[in-house]
Formats: structure tokens, sequence, C-alpha cells
């Protein structure tokens, strides 16, 4: 018999692949973003030798997909997504320029291209998934993969490639970028979690930051919330639209009763 604290986890599994299936159902969550967050609850469950739960109606219907409706905190968490991308584009341009040619560059260089090093702009989603199937510890590379498909909002795709990230290494980029699509998921609690840990790797990582300001709003903690959003909107080192965003949150949370 499985100890007391394996029970728990066990149990706490099933609730989380329980509600999955009701924010499906109700239209919170993006069945795609289930999906992949099934998958990983599946594999936790299988590791803790317990057999996966059986598929639910919500998984195995065609018909929820297809009558899908949006909440308004989805409305409201889609509209920051833009926003989002351009903190994350910035810190990453900032972040790849600081690289060594050994970094992700000379990674798809070595692999891809004989040892020379190459734009990875120039290459596409499919070489990079061949890259990474074929050397699963390659991080840099995976985390650019993850990075591509989090912009184009394949939220799904993403999500596996950055939960392969974290089996690995507790990155501060997946942690917050799972974090943002926790909370656009309709899981405020959740995302606070995984983006409080990414600034506990990196207290000065910007996307982070940005996007825990954002769940403390949706969550009530305003204090906490104005902490960041004043350093955001104060910062010469900032996007002038994450800067606006910053600045507008804080006249909502002035102007709130």
């Amino acid at each position: 018999m499985s100890d007391p604290g394996t029970r728990d986890q066990i149990e706490l599994l099933r609730e989380e692949l329980a509600e999955l299936d009701e924010q499906v159902i109700a239209g919170d969550l993006d069945p795609d973003i289930a999906d992949a967050l099934r998958r990983k609850y599946q594999a936790q469950l299988e590791a803790l030798d317990e057999p996966p739960a059986p598929p639910s109606d919500a998984e195995s219907g065609p018909s929820v997909r297809g009558s899908r409706r949006v909440s308004g905190r989805t409305i409201v968490g889609a509209a920051l997504v833009g926003i989002a991308i351009v903190a994350i584009g910035a810190f990453a341009v900032r972040s790849l320029e600081n690289r060594s040619q050994g970094g992700i560059e000379g990674v798809a260089g070595d692999i891809v291209d004989g040892n020379e090093p190459v734009d990875l702009s120039t290459i596409t989603n499919e070489q990079m998934e061949a890259v990474v199937a074929a050397n699963p510890d390659v991080i840099g590379m995976r985390l650019a993969l993850a990075r591509r498909y989090f912009e184009a909002g394949e939220f799904d795709k993403a999500l596996d490639h950055y939960f392969e990230i974290l089996d690995r290494e507790q990155n501060p980029e997946a942690l917050a970028n799972v974090g943002w699509m926790t909370y656009l998921s309709g899981r405020p609690d959740i995302a606070a979690g995984y983006l409080e840990a990414a600034l506990q790797r990196n207290p000065d990582y910007l996307p982070a930051q940005w996007f825990l300001a954002n769940v403390y709003v949706t969550l009530g903690r305003t204090d906490e919330a104005t902490i960041f959003l004043t350093a955001i909107a104060s910062s010469s080192d900032v996007p002038q639209e994450i800067r606006d965003g910053a600045v507008e949150l804080l006249a909502q949370i002035e102007a709130a009763p």
C-alpha cells in the first residue's frame, strides 16, 4: 500500500484531471491546453504506479471542441498575450545577444549544419523538432522551439516542450510561460506558484514579473502587484508597450473601490 504522502499526491492529480474536464465543458479552458496538461498529469500518475484515469466524456467527445465558448476571464487574459510576447521577445533577444557561440546557435550549427553556426530563424520547426528528439537534453534548442510555439499561440505544443524542460531543470522561462498559460486557462492560483518559482530562480526576469503582476491583480493581491508594476513602469529597460500596460494596470488598481 502506498504511503499517505503518495496517496495525497495521487488524489490531488486525480482532482486536477477532473477539474480539467469541468473547465473544458464550461468553456473556461482551451481543449488543446487541457490535453497537454492531461498528458502531464497522467504521466505523473504512471510514475507513482497508479493506473492512468480513464478518458472522460470531455476528453473523448468531439462535441466539446466544436461547441467551445470563451469565458470573460479568458478574454481578459488573451488581450494581454500580445504584451506578454513583447516582454518575452525583448528578453530573449537580449539573452541571445549575450550568448557565446556555444549557446543555442552553436547547438543548431553543430547538429543541423555540420558545425557551421546558423541563424535560428532559418531553421524550421520540423528541423528543430528533429534536433530535440535526437538530443532530448539539449535545453537551449528545446527552449527556442517552445518559445516559437508559445508566441504562435500553439500552447499545447509549447506546454509539451516546457514540461520536458522542467523535468530536467527549473528553467525561469519555462516556469514563467507555463505559469502564464495556466493563468490563461483560468487557474491564477496555480499560475502564481509557477511564476513565483521563476522569480526565485531569476528575480530580475522581466516576463515573470509582468505575468505575476497580472496574476496578483486577478487574485486581488494588489499591494504585491503594485510593487512589480511600479518598477516596470519606471524602468527605461522595459519596452514601451510593457510600461504602458503597467501604467494602465496601476490606474485600474488605484481607481478600484
